[in-house]
């Protein structure tokens, strides 16, 4: 086994990342470059709160308080208060929560995310920097944003450059989010602990490069099939150190994402036939 092999294998499985995480979310706000709110609902939906110690209840409460702001032409800090409202104004965490506005602090460095955009659409405007080769602008932008660090920022815009199949060379390694999956992988290839973000980040894409691999996609698979298919640091390591071992590990997971498949087929069924008999009376 090559690392080679296990980087092309990587960027084979990012097809079912996209297929559960962002296909999903960035289809269902389908207007994204032309609608700033539905582009704006994809980020705190799928990106914003990837920290830990975030409430789930998060997102959802977000995009609600956003979607209502649409119509009722809320103010920043109308939409604060409605975010905090529907959370019963319990564990807001402020200080990090980019939706929240404050006219003193949002002239400092770190801003709510109406502050930091001005009237920037956050997807067509990190897809137009990227489009440039210009990826440390759009990353600087996302940073500005409270509560948004560097992991964040190179999550939503790898999705980005993947979502409309861009590929730009200066400072690429910015397009590679690091946690601590992604982590365990590189250091377990290269057989070394001492190795940090950055340096993860510009061996994931200078290896990529030099096999012809997709390193976006790449991260993608990397981080699905660690977290996903092999679940615990023993699994992933014993794919690491034997391909046939990754091979069925990954086998067994489509195997199971077959019969989740023809499982929801069948209860669509059943849920169309239920529908229907209701409006039969």
């Amino acid at each position: 086994m090559t690392n080679l092999d296990m980087l092309k294998m990587f960027e084979a499985v990012s097809v079912l990342f996209r297929a559960s995480y962002q296909e999903p979310l960035w289809g269902k706000y389908c207007s994204h470059l032309g609608n700033s709110i539905d582009a704006v609902c994809i980020f705190f939906r799928g990106y914003a709160f990837e920290h830990q110690g975030r409430s789930p209840s998060y997102p959802p409460a977000a995009v609600k308080a956003i979607k209502k702001s649409e119509n009722n032409h809320d103010s920043p800090q109308d939409i604060w208060k409605n975010f905090g409202s529907f959370l019963h104004n319990k564990g807001l965490n402020k200080d990090i929560n980019p939706l929240y506005h404050d006219d003193n602090s949002c002239n400092t460095k770190e801003m709510c995310i109406w502050c930091a955009l001005g009237s920037k659409n956050i997807v067509s405007a990190s897809k137009e920097d990227l489009n440039k080769d210009q990826i440390k602008a759009a990353h600087d932008r996302l940073k500005r944003i409270r509560g948004v660090g560097n992991k964040i920022a190179s999550l939503f815009l790898r999705d980005v450059a993947v979502n409309y199949n861009l590929t730009p060379i200066k400072d690429r390694w910015l397009l590679q989010p690091v946690d601590i999956w992604i982590r365990r992988i590189v250091q377990s290839l290269n057989n070394s602990s001492k190795m940090d973000n950055r340096v993860i980040a510009e061996w994931i894409v200078d290896r990529c490069k030099e096999c012809n691999i997709n390193p976006e996609r790449c991260n993608q698979g990397m981080w699905y099939f660690a977290a996903r298919i092999a679940g615990s640091d023993f699994e992933l390591e014993q794919s690491l150190q034997d391909m046939n071992y990754a091979r069925n590990l990954l086998k067994n997971h489509i195997s199971v994402l077959k019969t989740s498949s023809s499982a929801a087929i069948e209860l669509e069924s059943q849920l169309n036939n239920w529908l229907f008999a209701e409006l039969c009376g």
